[in-house]
């Protein structure tokens, strides 16, 4: 049995969410769509924010997870900083409420134009990846005579329990710089308009245990304490985010967890600790609403095959990840279905031996619990699909915050006269 996210309850034998019913939000919608609660979002940044009370600690929305402006307005009115991996995110981040200053700008593959326009709005702090991008730097503050705060992310180079697609600190991955290339760029930024503070992590996401960033802290600490002795202070420390959540088949640890085992590592450091969570805030708040269009009877089992796509909700295709799925419409009774969407690919697939309702039928809706990260912000137009839409529901409040993107919206920037380029 598949235990409900929070805001979710059966009334009457129909899904609700908060207070709407999401029969009828669909019927008012249109399907498939996404729908979040901003209940649940608030709910979780206030778990995080008492869990990481210690004044010392800086949180950090990684927008990668979702960068919906709506959901962006939530998280800054709640106090959170921002940590961005794009110009775009930036953008995004300034139009929701954050001030620059409260901006982290990671990722691996900064431009020149990017680091310019972070530049020019006053990003407060940018996390480097490589001595490549230092050097580039170093030079366009020295050509704005702009004085730039920055971190060295490194990768720490240990072993993480979670899927191979998304470790980050382990060693072959294209994230950070070897802890032994860090005293060789502290020397190149020494006297130049960019200021280290401090070192970055992220050593990867959905962790389970807190025994990787104890190993991680501590090769930090030890190397951080290494530059002091060539005379580089570094105040300042990134833990970077990553904490992982239950998608329903397995434990996970708390913000509290993770933030007593941390803080007792650095129970002594004196400076700032920044984290950076994403999926943690955002994940069990989002919802995937689909119907079934057919019930193809096959063997070794029939196929649900829904009207919403790999284009619509990318993780299983990418990461053999499993989102719960629950009937809108409450029923007893079970078999084992293989879930796909309508896409020409055999990546398509939802799951297979999925546990639901033994009489299904086509137009009813299903639902996909866990939807709220690393979902809606990966959508795309694949097999010129319509980019659906979002719904945020508040009390008593349904609004929709982003409009389904059809193909005669797409087709504008196809159709003539076309731009000649000679």
């Amino acid at each position: 049995m598949v235990n409900l996210t929070q805001q979710l309850s059966y009334q009457q034998q129909t899904l609700f969410f908060e207070n709407f019913s999401i029969q009828k939000l669909a019927e008012k919608i249109g399907t498939p769509f996404y729908c979040y609660s901003q209940r649940a979002i608030v709910d979780n940044i206030k778990q995080c924010q008492t869990a990481f009370s210690d004044p010392r600690f800086h949180i950090h929305y990684a927008l990668k997870a979702n960068s919906n402006l709506s959901i962006l307005k939530i998280v800054a009115a709640q106090n959170l900083s921002a940590d961005i991996v794009s110009i775009g995110e930036m953008q995004r981040a300034l139009l929701a409420g954050f001030s620059s200053q409260q901006i982290i700008f990671s990722g691996v593959g900064k431009t020149s134009s990017e680091i310019q326009q972070a530049m020019q709005q006053g990003v407060g702090q940018f996390n480097i990846e490589s001595a490549e991008e230092l050097e580039l730097l170093i030079q366009l503050a020295a050509d704005a005579n702009h004085t730039v705060n920055a971190m060295i992310r490194v990768n720490p180079e240990v072993s993480i329990s979670t899927h191979k697609n998304i470790t980050t600190g382990a060693k072959g991955n294209k994230f950070g710089v070897r802890l032994d290339q860090v005293l060789k760029m502290l020397h190149s930024a020494k006297n130049t308009q960019v200021k280290i503070q401090g070192l970055a992590m992220h050593i990867g996401s959905q962790i389970q245990q807190t025994t990787p960033y104890l190993a991680a802290i501590d090769k930090l600490l030890l190397h951080i304490e290494m530059f002091k002795t060539e005379g580089f202070i570094l105040n300042n420390i990134d833990l970077g985010g990553g904490f992982g959540i239950s998608y329903g088949q397995e434990k996970s640890l708390t913000f509290t967890q993770f933030s007593d085992v941390i803080m007792q590592k650095l129970k002594d450091w004196k400076g700032k600790i920044y984290i950076e969570p994403g999926r943690s805030i955002i994940a069990d708040a989002g919802l995937l609403i689909t119907p079934i269009t057919y019930i193809k009877h096959a063997e070794p089992r029939p196929f649900v095959i829904l009207e919403a796509a790999m284009n619509d909700l990318m993780r299983p295709a990418l990461y053999q990840a499993i989102h719960p799925i629950i009937t809108v419409a409450q029923k007893q009774g079970e078999q084992q279905y293989d879930v796909v969407g309508p896409v020409c690919e055999s990546t398509d697939t939802f799951e297979k031996k999925a546990k639901l309702p033994a009489l299904l039928t086509p137009g009813e809706l299903v639902c996909f619990l866990y939807a709220g990260a690393y979902c809606a912000v990966m959508s795309n137009s694949y097999n010129s699909r319509n980019i659906i839409s979002e719904v945020l529901v508040n009390g008593e409040e349904a609004s929709c915050i982003r409009t389904a993107i059809k193909q005669q919206d797409l087709l504008q920037f196809e159709t003539q006269p076309y731009q000649l380029l000679s």
